[in-house]
């Protein structure tokens, strides 16, 4: 009997584990491509993990992450959402074939990993802007592990509460590790960047990390 009530734990709880899951959302402003991530596991939310997906720390992620963690009840296309700082929506969902397609407003995919654990010595480069803030950001990444990276900021002025722009740029570089979506970048001064990323399949080598679509230079 004992034997049969630690099968039914073992059958039930790895069914739990498999059960996480991670989607890209989409959504465009203008002429702007946003990037977003959501992973549910059970009947919780994390959007945008701090510490990746592989696996999931749901511990931290309520710690040092809690506003963007949420716990869910889904009726029908609805799914009533509430979040670790106390917000509370009700947000329009679609399901093809019984997976999340579409969740307030953005279209969801399943996240393709990473087919290898380390890129083959390429150069990629992303561009976003935010409004009037636009970011550069430049990355070699290497076969041996390491990387390279270079950043420009800049915020232009809108001619009416500001006038003129300003910019910043820095360099650093470091090793970086893969595993399934979660990539680390580890720096040389100590500081380290867990972001969550997969291949662009539009057969051009691109890759998406974080929030930025990076093109291959």
């Amino acid at each position: 009997m004992r034997l049969i009530y630690l099968f039914i734990i073992l059958l039930f709880g790895g069914c739990a584990n498999s059960q996480t899951q991670l989607f890209m959302r989409t959504m465009m402003w203008g002429s702007q491509l946003d990037i977003s991530w959501l992973c549910i596991s059970g009947d919780k939310i994390v959007s945008n993990p701090k510490y990746g997906a592989n696996p999931l720390q749901i511990d931290r992620e309520l710690k040092d992450n809690a506003k963007n963690v949420a716990t869910f009840t889904r009726s029908g296309n609805k799914m009533n959402v509430k979040w670790g700082d106390g917000r509370v929506q009700t947000v329009n969902v679609e399901y093809k074939n019984g997976v999340l397609s579409a969740f307030d407003g953005g279209l969801c995919s399943v996240a393709k990993p990473f087919g290898f654990k380390a890129f083959p010595d390429r150069t990629y480069s992303g561009l976003a802007s935010y409004g009037n803030v636009t970011r550069t950001v430049t990355l070699f990444l290497g076969k041996d592990g390491r990387f390279a990276e270079k950043r420009l900021g800049s915020v232009s002025g809108d001619g009416i509460t500001t006038s003129g722009a300003a910019a910043s740029s820095s360099a650093s570089s470091g090793t970086y590790s893969i595993n399934g979506n979660t990539v680390v970048f580890k720096y040389a001064d100590g500081r380290e960047w867990r972001t969550i990323g997969q291949p662009y399949d539009l057969g051009k080598g691109e890759i998406i990390l974080g929030d930025q679509l990076f093109k291959v230079q």
